[in-house]
C-alpha cells in the first residue's frame, strides 16, 4: 500500500469537496507528480498524471470541452480487439444494406481483415497498419474491388464508432482509398452461348432457367422469387416484383428487387411457348413434393431454391455443353450485351434491367414504350441458337407433338 503524505491527504479531500463535474488535480509526492481527475460522458473517472499544475488544467478543459460536445476523448471498450469490433459492427441492423451486402461484408472481415490484423487493440489501430494490409493484399494479386470492399468496410465501421462515441478518431480516414479499376465480369462468348443454350434445351426445366436468364436479363435472386401468378399468359407478360436471398437467422426470404421497382416485361411467343413447356412438366411432377409456394423454379421438393443449388445444375449444364467455366451471373451479363448490340432506348434497356441512374434517366424511364420493349424481345429472338439436330429427342419437341 502507497505511503499518503498530509499534502496527498488534502488534496483528495479537496477532490471530494470538488464533485461538482469541473473536475480536480492534486499533488502525490510518491509519483513526484499531479495526477488530474474527471468523469466522462459515460460517468467514467478518468485519471491523467502531469508534470505541472498547468498541463493539469490544459487537460481538464479539453475533457470539460468533449464532454460539453456530447464527445469522449477515450474508446468505451479500450480491451476490445479489431475482430470483435467488427464481428460485432456487422450484425448492427444499419451496418449493411440487404442481405447480400452484409454476406459480402462478413466475408471480407473473415477472410482478409481479421486474420491479418484481427488480434490488435481497436483504439490503439494506426493507418500504417491498414496500409500495409491493402498493400500485402496488392502484392498477392488480390483484385481491385476486393481491396476497395476492405477499406470500404473499415471506414465504415470506424465512422459508426466515432459517429457513437465509441472510438475517438477513425483511422482510416488518413489512409487514401484504393486507386485501380474494376474487373468486370464479361459475357459469355457466342460460340459457348450457343452450346449452353442447346444443351438447357433438352430439359424443360433448364431451357426455362436458361431462357429468363441469358434471353431476358432476370438476376438470379429475381428469378428464385419468381411465382406462377407473375406471368400473364394470355397478355404474354412476366412481372418482376421479389427477390428470394438467404438472410442470416432466418434463412430463404422473399424480399422486394434491388431497386425496390416492380416492372413487368412484354414475352415473346417461343417465350411464352417454352414456359408453358416447363409448367407441363412441372405440374406432373408435383406429386412428389412436400409442399407448393407456387414457384416457377422451386427445388425438387417444391420448396424455395436455393442458390446454391442451383448453382449445382449450373456447372453441370455447362460440363454437359462441354465448355468452359462461367458464374450465373454472366448469364445476364450476356443478355444485356445482346441487348446493347440491338441499340434500343436507354429508358427501355433500364427497364429490362432493372437498373436505375439518375433522376432524369428516371423520369424517362417511366415512359418507356412497351411496343419497343416488344419489339427488343422479337429482336432477341432471331438471337437464339437454332435448334439442334436432335431437337426430336428434347423433352419440349414430345411435348408439343403429344
Amino acid at each position: 500500500m502507497k505511503e499518503v503524505t498530509t499534502k496527498d491527504a488534502l488534496a483528495v479531500k479537496r477532490s471530494r469537496e470538488n464533485a461538482n463535474g469541473q473536475g480536480t488535480y492534486y499533488w502525490v509526492s510518491s509519483r513526484n507528480r499531479y495526477v488530474a481527475q474527471i468523469h466522462d460522458i459515460y460517468g467514467i473517472r478518468r485519471s491523467k498524471v502531469c508534470r505541472t499544475k498547468k498541463e493539469c488544467q490544459l487537460w481538464l478543459e479539453e475533457q470539460k470541452r468533449a464532454r460539453h460536445f456530447g464527445n469522449s476523448t477515450y474508446s468505451l471498450h479500450s480491451k476490445q480487439t479489431v475482430a470483435e469490433f467488427l464481428n460485432g459492427w456487422v450484425e448492427l441492423p444499419k451496418s449493411s444494406g440487404s442481405p447480400e451486402t452484409k454476406r459480402g461484408y462478413k466475408n471480407v472481415i473473415k477472410n482478409h481483415i481479421n486474420p491479418a490484423m484481427g488480434t490488435l487493440k481497436v483504439n490503439s489501430l494506426s493507418p500504417h497498419a491498414i496500409e500495409q494490409l491493402m498493400s500485402d493484399m496488392h502484392d498477392k494479386n488480390y483484385g481491385f474491388g476486393t481491396i476497395k470492399l476492405v477499406y470500404a468496410v473499415l471506414r465504415a465501421a470506424f465512422n459508426y464508432a466515432v459517429k457513437m462515441g465509441d472510438l475517438t478518431n477513425n483511422p482510416v480516414k488518413k489512409v487514401n482509398p484504393p486507386t485501380g479499376q474494376f474487373k468486370s465480369l464479361k459475357h459469355i462468348p457466342q460460340k459457348d452461348f450457343v452450346a449452353i443454350y442447346e444443351q438447357a434445351q433438352l430439359n424443360g426445366y433448364t431451357h426455362a432457367r436458361v431462357e429468363l436468364g441469358m434471353m431476358v436479363g432476370l438476376r438470379p435472386g429475381e428469378i428464385y422469387g419468381l411465382k406462377w401468378s407473375d406471368i400473364d399468359f394470355e397478355q404474354q407478360t412476366i412481372t418482376i416484383e421479389r427477390q428470394l436471398q438467404r438472410v442470416s437467422g432466418k434463412g430463404l426470404v422473399f424480399r422486394p428487387v434491388k431497386q425496390k421497382e416492380v416492372r413487368t416485361l412484354h414475352l415473346t411467343n417461343s417465350q411464352i411457348e417454352i414456359l408453358k413447356a416447363h409448367k407441363f412438366y412441372q405440374d406432373l411432377e408435383k406429386t412428389n413434393w412436400q409442399e407448393d409456394f407456387n414457384l416457377v423454379f422451386p427445388n425438387s421438393i417444391g420448396r424455395p431454391l436455393d442458390r446454391k443449388r442451383d448453382s449445382d445444375d449450373w456447372n453441370k449444364l455447362l460440363s454437359k455443353a462441354k465448355v468452359g467455366k462461367y458464374t450465373i451471373y454472366q448469364m445476364r451479363k450476356t443478355a444485356f450485351t445482346n441487348f446493347a448490340s440491338l441499340s434500343p432506348s436507354i429508358p427501355s434497356l433500364l427497364a429490362f434491367t432493372g437498373h436505375s441512374n439518375t433522376s432524369t434517366v428516371m423520369n424517362h424511364y417511366a415512359f418507356s414504350k412497351s411496343e419497343e420493349m416488344e419489339g427488343l424481345l422479337a429482336k432477341m429472338d432471331e438471337k437464339r441458337p437454332k435448334m439442334p439436330l436432335n431437337y426430336e429427342n428434347s423433352i419440349v419437341f414430345k411435348m408439343v407433338e403429344s
